[in-house]
């Protein structure tokens, strides 16, 4: 049993606002059905529940640090669940430019090498990269896109309008999808 678990909301939210780990722990018990509800509409093969979920706590956690308890018009819920949409709307905004393989400035043509050679290199890049596009979510092959050229996670996070510990995630399944994918090439 938490030990906010009878606090008022107005209470819940001041002992957030203090950086209490137990009293958000009890924010997300208590809206974890509207967080399910909201991400739910929105899960799709780019992003699974668990990363939807997840951003939707940290809409929730932001939601506690603005909402205004000195207003009556709008209940806390209310403006947490907008919060939440919105913040999973954003999200699953197409972006900008969407980043492809004409963008990675990988020289694979080396100066002791025929064109012909240099050719057939390319032509198993872009295959490579095709088969990549195939596999991997869109969020995913822009993270693995950028970090082929070089770009640090801090990077990649702040061109993708994610945090750090999304692209660390997101690079993880990458990682671990390709070498599945070559484990069954190989057997």
């Amino acid at each position: 049993m938490s030990s906010y678990e009878d606090y008022p909301i107005n209470d819940l939210l001041a002992e957030c606002r203090r950086h209490n780990d137990e009293a958000f722990d009890e924010l997300v018990r208590r809206y974890t059905p509207m967080l399910r509800s909201v991400v739910s509409g929105f899960c799709s093969a780019s992003f699974d529940f668990g990363e939807l979920f997840s951003e939707a706590c940290v809409a929730l956690h932001i939601a506690a640090q603005r909402f205004d308890t000195q207003q009556s018009d709008v209940t806390f819920g209310l403006y947490a669940r907008i919060c939440v949409r919105n913040r999973i709307v954003d999200l699953l905004r197409p972006r900008e430019r969407e980043i492809d393989i004409a963008e990675c400035d990988v020289d694979l043509v080396g100066e002791d090498e025929s064109a012909l050679t240099g050719l057939v290199e390319r032509e198993r890049f872009e295959s490579l990269l095709k088969s990549c596009r195939d596999l991997l979510s869109d969020y995913e092959y822009n993270v693995l896109m950028l970090h082929i050229q070089g770009y640090k996670t801090a990077a990649i996070a702040d061109m993708l309008s994610r945090t750090a510990k999304s692209v660390d995630n997101a690079k993880a399944r990458v990682f671990r999808r390709l070498r599945e994918q070559v484990g069954s090439i190989d057997n």
